[in-house]
């Protein structure tokens, strides 16, 4: 059998064009929830004990998820043949993959919360999590489902679906494994920038739901894999 050989050109076309909308759909769903915001502000607003100049824990949760449900939304729509024929066939797995796939997300969870008692953020400042967490448990729901539901499955869909699938083709395992962990580092970069242990537990997260990607064959044990390491963080905080 012979190989065909494959076509550099397109293949750097399709990486360069799936970098373009991780960066576009970050942009839109900043954008998003800033004006969504705007919206929800007035509708909930924040509460005597809220930090001053910040919005409502439920505001916020509210806009994030509206701008996730957004912008990945569109994003799936601009790739609809991608997941129709590549993303929803890899959502198959194995069991041990499952259980693997969980218990990897829960064991680097409890790692990065052990670290970060040692290495604590600078203080004074406020997490989206504690922002949320005062608002009650309507606002909690609402960022589990945002955070243990949405996220792991959108940006999984990115990340290790779109651009994982375009670097492995282009540049093979290694370079897709760590180029598509540092550009989902740099995603969260406005989150994490001035905490370098969030930051290496994204990078570190990253790599480990490539390897998942590689290894299982399918996409769902990084999906699995993403959403314990979050429920888990939440559950930990």
């Amino acid at each position: 059998m012979i190989k065909q050989p494959i076509n550099k050109t397109n293949s750097n076309i399709q990486v360069i064009y799936h970098l373009w909308l991780a960066l576009a759909t970050l942009l839109i769903l900043s954008l998003a929830t800033s004006l969504l915001l705007l919206f929800f502000e007035p509708l909930f607003p924040a509460t005597n004990g809220s930090v001053s100049n910040q919005p409502s824990g439920l505001a916020l949760i509210v806009s994030i998820t509206g701008s996730i449900l957004f912008s990945y939304g569109l994003l799936v729509w601009m790739t609809r043949e991608y997941f129709i024929k590549r993303f929803k066939p890899l959502l198959k797995s194995r069991f041990r993959w499952i259980l693997v796939s969980v218990l990897t997300g829960v064991a680097i969870a409890v790692l990065i919360n052990v670290v970060s008692h040692y290495y604590p953020p600078q203080p004074g400042d406020v997490s989206t999590f504690s922002l949320i967490k005062k608002d009650g448990a309507v606002a909690v729901v609402v960022l589990f489902v945002a955070t243990v539901w949405l996220a792991p499955m959108f940006e999984e869909y990115l990340f290790r679906g779109l651009l994982y699938d375009s670097l492995l083709q282009r540049f093979g395992t290694i370079v897709a494994i760590c180029a598509s962990a540092v550009v989902f580092m740099g995603f969260h970069l406005i989150e994490y920038s001035d905490y370098w242990v969030g930051m290496g537990a994204i990078l570190l997260l990253g790599i480990f739901l490539a390897l998942l990607r590689q290894y299982s064959r399918s996409i769902l044990g990084p999906i699995l894999c993403h959403a314990s390491y979050n429920a888990s963080i939440l559950l930990l905080a």
